[in-house]
């Protein structure tokens, strides 16, 4: 889970210090306030808690989608502009199997649960703990920055390769930052505590939406309808969904207080991570076709040329005011899926056919990030 990736690899996550569009990154500090103050405004005031569902995921997949844009990013060590490493992409044999992997993800841990509860979540919970930690001081670290002197150690780039993790790049301020997200990995850890849930949760729906691309519309499509199935089948066909849900003390999914009086298991609601990573990567995906058409024309990416964009976030919130009418009407767990894969594929799909771009946003493919060889392979021939 690396902090900061080099420019030349593919890995899972992007600079902490990048930054946007101008026009874009306008939208970012509001949009980061307001998802804060949903956070922790139920410790003075409870919303109703499908008004708080509805605004943190579409809050969520409003940030990730905007930080996923092609730009600029300071480099912390010399202080000079570069471009942001390429987003790691997904392929059509990847997103195929994805249903797949899941199912099997799924149920295994059904199993686990069932025989080995306790263990699990002791060790799970431990390792979720441990990436919740860094995808919040991912997100907290350029905050942190103007507030710290300037000196070259806590600039400076090391690298180290973590078992479970993988190899990561990090400098002084990420380590600040993680030691002071530590104490909510506390909190979590010894009392899975709502907030510190939360907090982890809209992390690591954040960073994904930022840092992970589709590829291409076809296979944001077929991922959907793949889990658009695989969703309705582990929630009506089984218990398998809802118990895992349940039991798995972990944070994969925000967690909404919705009636403090109320018995302890009915104190809540909850949303699913896959709920909003999913819808919001395909959304991030149209808003970049939305940036790629209007930088190749010439124009400024201003709220304008957000077309698709927009409209697939309406669509979005749209899919989950759906799901909480269904599952306020039948008092039971709604697969989001069932409403969100719909909502988003048929806005893309409705706004194209409108515009007459069908075929251009079938075909429209984003450019594949060069692997490490290849690259050198290339500076080698221009050497020659």
């Amino acid at each position: 889970f690396p902090l900061h990736p080099s420019p030349t690899e593919s890995t899972m996550t992007q600079s902490l210090s990048a930054h946007p569009p101008p026009a874009t990154a306008s939208l970012l500090a509001p949009a980061g306030i307001f998802l804060l103050v949903l956070t922790f405004l139920p410790f003075v005031y409870t919303l109703p808690y499908y008004v708080n569902m509805i605004l943190q995921a579409s809050t969520i997949v409003f940030l990730g989608s905007h930080l996923s844009i092609p730009g600029k990013q300071t480099n912390q060590e010399t202080g000079e502009e570069e471009d942001k490493p390429p987003l790691e992409q997904m392929t059509k044999e990847d997103v195929m199997k994805f249903p797949i992997y899941g199912s099997c993800v799924l149920f295994g841990m059904y199993c686990l649960f069932k025989f080995y509860k306790d263990l699990a979540n002791l060790l799970l919970g431990l390792y979720f703990t441990g990436l919740g930690v860094l995808a919040l001081a991912g997100l907290l670290s350029p905050f942190f920055q103007p507030f710290l002197p300037r000196q070259s150690w806590l600039s400076k780039m090391r690298e180290n390769n973590i078992p479970l993790v993988g190899q990561i790049s990090w400098n002084g301020i990420d380590l600040i930052s993680i030691v002071l997200c530590s104490g909510v990995g506390y909190v979590y850890y010894t009392s899975h505590h709502w907030c510190a849930n939360n907090l982890f949760g809209l992390s690591f729906s954040i960073r994904g939406i930022e840092m992970l691309s589709l590829g291409s519309f076809v296979n944001g499509a077929i991922l959907l309808s793949g889990l658009f199935f695989y969703d309705i089948f582990w929630v009506f066909g089984t218990d398998v969904m809802v118990t895992v849900a349940k039991s798995f003390q972990a944070p994969i999914k925000l967690v909404f207080p919705r009636d403090w009086d109320a018995p302890k298991e009915q104190q809540f609601s909850m949303l699913g991570l896959g709920d909003i990573v999913i819808p919001g990567l395909f959304i991030a995906l149209m808003l970049r076709w939305d940036v790629s058409r209007a930088t190749a024309a010439g124009r400024e990416v201003g709220e304008k040329v957000k077309v698709y964009f927009y409209t697939n976030f309406i669509a979005y919130g749209l899919g989950l005011v759906t799901t909480v009418v269904f599952m306020v009407w039948f008092k039971a767990a709604q697969p989001a899926l069932l409403y969100l894969v719909p909502a988003c594929l048929g806005a893309a799909l409705l706004t194209s056919l409108v515009r007459g771009e069908l075929s251009l946003l079938i075909a429209w493919k984003e450019e594949e990030p060069k692997k490490e060889e290849e690259g050198k392979v290339e500076a080698e021939k221009k050497v020659d």
